[in-house]
């Protein structure tokens, strides 16, 4: 007796210990619920042990963080008026008052260096007396000044710029959602005056929209995933157990898959919000299949321990073979060096192939035990209404196929090649902002930032000496003083901030205000006393700490620039640093931004790692599942071929490669292999049975043909519902997953059977 007939009769003949010890085994992993933790932070995308991580640990450790909460404050008609001050003053206060603000620089609080008779004034740029008069000749000033404007304010002086700098945690990252909350729930106190609107960007808000964009997707795309997988249900079914028994099985999956989250402690991210998606579509693939069989036959007038015992006869193999190609696909995934992307591939691989084991331990029994009623066809209508529909129309596809098959089988490989080529033409895009759809807050204030001010966020520079004191050297800061030259020359730079303006001004200042003198003094000593007069001029909270070490070996420089093209950035970092060395300097160049923008590399490898893996895996797979290389080989052509449709389509849509797309590669060769193994294993066994090749293809479209329709269209319900995220890696995932899925299906029911029909004459 063969496996499948063993394996059939043992969970049909004791259906009560499969069913009791399903549940068990998900309550038991469901304490693993209770274990699962969240982060959203930028540092669960990387290993400890990535570079970008240690460049910045090291740079947090000397300066502290960059992480900032960015308040742009608009007034269309100007900031230089006293409702507007008061706003920003206002702004500037609560934000100091928030937890783990230990800085914020405004217009308000900027430490404005200027000469007074003989003395040197070091004071905050609007004090807190003024009048409309003291205002104007402050716009003056501001519009005049070397650094406020596009720093503290724009240039048309409608908008004014507060930024919170967070605390150090060194090795960890702040509470972004108690900062961004506490931050907003502080605006929200200032009375509405005049005519100011708020937006608020930054690392740290940028951190929390990760998180906040993740349940909210999940609030969206699950309720209206179940909805329409519930409304497929019952139109192929017409059944309520057509619609409990795939549900339950996909309630207890997820319960085991995010338990095993739990015990392994792996964190709930936004890439993870995808799994509860895949499962549902998976688990209801498996099912779909046997329930689908299992109606045929009860049509057929069988008992239900005979269609439950016939159905799963003919599909535990295929079903099985098919998790673990879909298991192989997302495992592939499991040695990415993106964090996320390798919990996903671990727990999406876990939970498809317990979808399988479910499938056999509770549907079975549960169609042996339950009183499902079907409807059977009445003999006495004509021929042609108890055909199945599928006897109609399989034949006519094969014939359309039979007749056109070298032209099929020629026009899709030309169709897969072209489509290869445009595909590649696209290039990677981690810039964390278009992670977000343009609705999002934080989109928004970016791109409002852009447009108006050219960026409000940017890279760190770190100046190294090599020796204590370096930084107060005439000969470095001159260096330095060239480079940030070169810097503020780009038009991609908006503004450059470092302490070479502050010893500038400081200079003038002891002369009188003589712009000759806004220069860096020649002698070590002068340096040394200017910086010393004005860090002693300081108040509480505004030193210079954030912008040199304490040994004053080093300094930084903030860039605040327009980029938002990750390869770009990237480049010019990689610019930054040969520049740099031009000048004498040794620059290490950091930042959060640039941490995000990094993630170019390891999504190119993880593309590339993963794809390989999946094919070798898939590959070798078929070869064993069919016993022969060349079957096995040849099988992975009407795979393929989606994947290259895919990566054209993306290109065409002027979608750049992303983190989520990225995944789609490895994902799909898994799912859409399914179909072909469905195909391929009844086409074997109606060949073993002595039929043609012709009536075995005809037999497979006629019968296994509606399952793999149906299975295929719910993948793409499930996969499609992403459309509705707002993290766009997700909805590119699912954009590219249901396009791939449809092509799938029209190469396994076209494609395919005209590649097995290719060598018949005639």
């Amino acid at each position: 007796m063969k496996f499948s007939e063993k394996f059939s009769k043992l969970l049909i003949n004791n259906p009560w210990k499969f069913l009791i010890s399903s549940i068990l085994v998900s309550l038991i992993f469901g304490i693993g619920l209770t274990k699962i933790q969240t982060d959203f932070s930028y540092r669960i995308w990387f290993r400890t042990s990535d570079p970008l991580i240690k460049t910045f640990d090291d740079f947090e450790r000397r300066f502290g963080n960059d992480d900032t909460i960015v308040v742009l404050v608009e007034s269309p008609s100007g900031v230089f008026d006293p409702d507007s001050i008061e706003i920003i003053r206002k702004v500037t206060e609560k934000l100091w008052l928030v937890p783990d603000i230990i800085r914020v620089d405004s217009l308000t609080n900027y430490q404005y260096t200027h000469a007074d008779g003989d003395d040197i004034v070091i004071q905050d740029f609007i004090p807190e007396e003024y009048d409309q008069e003291f205002l104007n000749k402050r716009k003056d000033i501001a519009l005049a000044h070397e650094v406020l404007p596009n720093y503290l304010i724009s240039k048309d002086a409608k908008i004014s710029i507060v930024y919170a700098k967070i605390k150090p945690f060194p090795g960890g990252a702040p509470d972004d959602q108690l900062l961004v909350d506490s931050a907003k729930q502080a605006l929200s106190e200032i009375k509405d005056r005049g005519d100011n609107t708020f937006y608020i960007n930054g690392s740290t808000v940028i951190n929390n929209t990760f998180r906040e964009v993740a349940f909210e997707d999940a609030g969206t795309m699950y309720p209206i995933t179940i909805f329409l997988i519930v409304a497929f249900l019952i139109f192929f079914f017409r059944t309520i157990y057509g619609v409990l028994l795939p549900f339950l099985l996909i309630g207890l999956t997820i319960i085991i898959s995010f338990g095993i989250t739990g015990f392994l402690g792996i964190k709930f991210n936004n890439i993870l919000t995808m799994i509860p998606t895949i499962i549902i579509a998976i688990a209801i693939a498996d099912t779909v299949h046997i329930l689908t069989t299992y109606i045929q036959n009860r049509k057929l007038g069988q008992d239900k321990y005979t269609a439950t015992y016939n159905s799963f006869v003919k599909n535990i193999i295929p079903t099985l073979l098919t998790s673990v190609s879909t298991a192989i696909g997302f495992f592939s995934l499991s040695n990415s060096d993106l964090i996320p992307v390798a919990d996903m591939g671990t727990i999406a691989g876990i939970g498809t192939l317990m979808a399988w084991v479910l499938t056999m331990t509770l549907i079975a029994p549960l169609l042996a035990l339950l009183p499902i009623k079907v409807t059977i066809p009445d003999p006495e209508k004509s021929e042609s209404n108890k055909k199945l529909k599928s006897e109609i129309y399989g034949p006519k596809l094969f014939e359309f196929v039979s007749k056109n098959r070298q032209f099929i089988f020629w026009s899709t490989i030309a169709f897969f090649i072209a489509s290869l080529w445009v595909g590649l033409q696209n290039e990677v895009n981690s810039n964390p902002y278009t992670y977000f759809s343009e609705s999002v807050p934080l989109r928004v204030a970016n791109d409002f930032g852009l447009k108006r001010l050219g960026g409000v966020t940017g890279p760190e520079i770190v100046l190294n000496t090599g020796t204590p004191e370096g930084i107060k050297k005439s000969d470095f800061l001159h260096k330095v003083e060239k480079f940030q030259k070169w810097l503020e020359e780009k038009p991609y730079i908006n503004r450059v901030v470092s302490i070479v303006d502050i010893i500038k001004s400081m200079n003038r200042s002891f002369h009188g205000e003589k712009q000759e003198y806004y220069v860096i003094p020649t002698d070590d000593k002068a340096i040394a006393e200017l910086l010393f007069l004005y860090q002693m001029s300081l108040p509480q909270g505004m030193d210079l700490n954030d912008r040199i070490t304490l040994q004053n070996d080093s300094l930084r420089m903030s860039i605040f620039w327009s980029s938002q093209n990750s390869k770009q950035s990237l480049a010019y970092k990689d610019e930054f640093k040969e520049k740099a060395k031009e000048f004498g300097l040794d620059a290490v160049v950091t930042g959060k931004i640039l941490i995000y923008q990094g993630m170019n590399t390891l999504v190119v490898d993880t593309f590339f790692s993963s794809i390989s893996l999946a094919i070798i895996g898939i590959s070798i797979l078929l070869i064993i599942c069919f016993q022969s290389f060349k079957v096995g080989i040849a099988s992975m052509l009407p795979n393929i071929i989606p994947l290259g449709f895919g990566a054209a389509i993306m290109a065409i849509l002027g979608k750049p490669i992303d983190v989520g797309s990225a995944l789609v590669t490895s994902v799909c060769l898994g799912i859409v292999v399914d179909d072909t193994i469905h195909f391929l294993a009844n086409y074997n066994k109606y060949i073993s049975q002595g039929l043609s090749p012709e009536e075995a293809i005809k037999k497979v479209l006629i019968y296994t043909g509606p399952a793999l329709v149906t299975t295929t269209l719910i993948l793409m319900v499930g996969f499609g519902i992403m459309v509705f995220a707002n993290f766009l890696p997700n909805v590119n995932f699912g954009i590219l997953s249901a396009l791939v899925l449809f092509v799938a299906l029209i190469a396994d029911i076209i494609f395919l059977p005209a590649m097995l029909l290719l060598n018949k004459k005639g």
